[in-house]
């Protein structure tokens, strides 16, 4: 082979190389490039939801626990430093309102239960000084602004007995001195508890909040959001149960029942048919399904002060 024929063949070889991919090698790579993406999106957004519904369950369960640990722990004080008189309109240490009407205009979520517990659980303080039956006055190592002769007037010194109970008539904040009515029934020894005794409302907002009021002024504030449902049973003196007492005197336990929901629906739950407010105690199951989450939590809290 001359040299001619020899750059002729190899220049038809290079020819050959610079023709590239064809039509359907490229349809072929396109295709399989396409399939990856679709599996790999596929696999992110499905990971992607499981992991957003799992933080909203995450955080239903947390909100239905804050709701249980407050309702539980004031309710098992309730009647403690309870006086022989109305706190802010509330005479029995336990008061229940059950199913309530949105008409009224209220912001409490229809259907859901009210309860009102009246209680001295929380100290402010304690006596600077001992002090002696018949005095009208009482000095406080500290916090003594934190009564008034209104709505916080409502004083109870060492939680044993209803004479342990007084109004307050004057706050003198500087020096820690209050003033009571009636005098003191009894003497009281330097270091006594001195306790504010409160009437506390539960209730569920129209916008799905548990909400706590101290009836002192305040309102109703905020405690755990996506709460759907609250309902109470009363274990009575006689050992049987009632979601309305007719005497509120005779509650021995409180069955507890929170209904908490995810913020946001689930559109697999929805297809699935799989949401809905369930029946608790004597409030029917909701009409219609959904694609929000549930969780109930249920406690039975015996009321300690209740009884005796």
């Amino acid at each position: 082979m001359n040299l001619a024929n020899f750059f002729n063949v190899q220049s038809k070889k290079n020819r050959k190389l610079d023709l590239g991919f064809t039509l359907i090698e490229l349809i072929v790579v396109v295709a399989i490039f396409f399939i990856v993406i679709a599996a790999i999106f596929t696999t992110y957004t499905t990971q992607h939801h499981a992991a957003v519904v799992q933080s909203q369950v995450s955080d239903m369960q947390q909100n239905a626990r804050i709701a249980m640990d407050f309702l539980a722990k004031e309710i098992r004080m309730a009647g403690f430093g309870m006086p022989p008189y109305a706190v802010n309109g509330f005479s029995n240490a336990i008061t229940p309102v059950i199913n309530n009407d949105t008409a009224s205009g209220n912001n409490i979520l229809n259907g859901t239960d009210v309860i009102t517990i009246v209680t001295g659980y929380r100290q402010i303080s304690t006596l600077k000084d001992a002090a002696n039956l018949d005095s009208s006055t009482i000095t406080l190592v500290n916090n003594a602004s934190q009564f008034n002769t209104t709505t916080k007037r409502y004083l109870c010194i060492d939680g044993a007995d209803q004479i342990d109970n007084y109004q307050v008539t004057e706050v003198d904040s500087v020096t820690n001195t209050l003033t009571l009515t009636p005098p003191l029934r009894r003497n009281y020894q330097a270091g006594a508890p001195v306790l504010l005794v409160k009437a506390i409302t539960y209730s569920i907002s129209n916008d799905g909040f548990l909400t706590r009021n101290e009836n002192t002024g305040g309102g109703a504030q905020p405690l755990a959001p996506n709460i759907e449902d609250l309902q109470f049973a009363y274990q009575l003196a006689d050992d049987s149960w009632s979601n309305f007492p007719s005497d509120p005197t005779e509650i021995r336990a409180v069955r507890i029942n929170v209904l908490a929901r995810t913020v946001h629906e689930d559109r697999d739950w929805r297809r699935g048919g799989l949401g809905r407010r369930p029946a608790i105690e004597d409030h029917p199951a909701g009409g219609a399904t959904d694609g929000f989450r549930r969780r109930l939590l249920t406690s039975v809290v015996e009321v300690r002060n209740l009884g005796f």
